[in-house]
């Protein structure tokens, strides 16, 4: 009962701040496209909060659409839109072929900053785009891993930690995150309680700090070795 309670007030002021309402999810539309009103209820608690404020969902889901007369089940992410009239519209993201295009939202691509998006998937610095309204604004740019869209974030949209994972980060190195850098941070802690060091860089299709290139403590790396060996991802906590 008290659990119940406590999972209520939690929604509720996780409600509170998000741009649309749970009873504004246009549940009709998204079930002509065969996505059952149940999903929601499988969200974890920030993911279902991205969600709510007008971002892709995480996962990707099967959707039914119609191309060229033919019915096709196809997966795709979603996410809500607030339209002109004040309703909430559904938009479809599906997978696409991998693209990096001359120009976006008024930058034109540089030969280099074409490659470190299509090996990196990161473009790895900050650029002025502009946007639908006509204002500027520092970005992050990522491909999406799941749809291989092109992904904007305004650079103000990620707060730089003063910590993470145990360790204190400097000055030079909150700066060179805030500027799309990569940075390798040391004697982090793990969930587990074990030491490891990774790379880090912020991921604009994710809306977060990605951690590549983990290493663990020396007694620990053959069971590093063996995690993966068996297919399995190395935990960051």
């Amino acid at each position: 009962m008290y659990l119940k309670l406590i999972n209520l007030l939690i929604f509720f002021i996780m409600e509170q701040n998000t741009r649309i309402r749970m009873e504004d999810i246009p549940f009709e539309s998204l079930e002509r496209v065969d996505v059952s009103r149940d999903f929601v209820n499988q969200m974890e608690d920030r993911e279902l909060n991205d969600f709510l404020n007008g971002f892709r969902s995480s996962k990707l889901y099967t959707i039914t659409t119609m191309i060229n007369d033919e019915r096709y089940r196809i997966p795709a992410k979603i996410r809500l839109q607030q339209l002109e009239d004040g309703s909430v519209g559904v938009r479809v993201h599906p997978i696409q072929r991998l693209m990096i295009p001359d120009e976006f939202m008024g930058h034109r691509f540089s030969r280099e900053e074409k490659l470190a998006l299509l090996s990196e998937k990161r473009l790895g610095k900050t650029v002025e785009l502009t946007d639908q309204n006509g204002k500027k604004d520092s970005y992050f740019l990522a491909i999406d891993p799941k749809t291989n869209e092109l992904i904007s974030l305004r650079s103000k949209s990620i707060r730089i930690p003063e910590k993470i994972k145990g360790v204190t980060l400097s000055q030079e190195q909150k700066q060179k995150l805030a500027a799309g850098k990569k940075i390798v941070l040391d004697e982090m802690t793990g969930r587990n309680g074990r030491k490891f060091s990774a790379t880090l860089q912020i991921d604009a299709a994710n809306r977060n700090i990605n951690f590549s290139g983990i290493k663990m403590e020396r007694e620990n790396e053959l069971e590093l070795k063996n995690e993966i060996s068996k297919g399995k991802k190395p935990k960051i906590g």
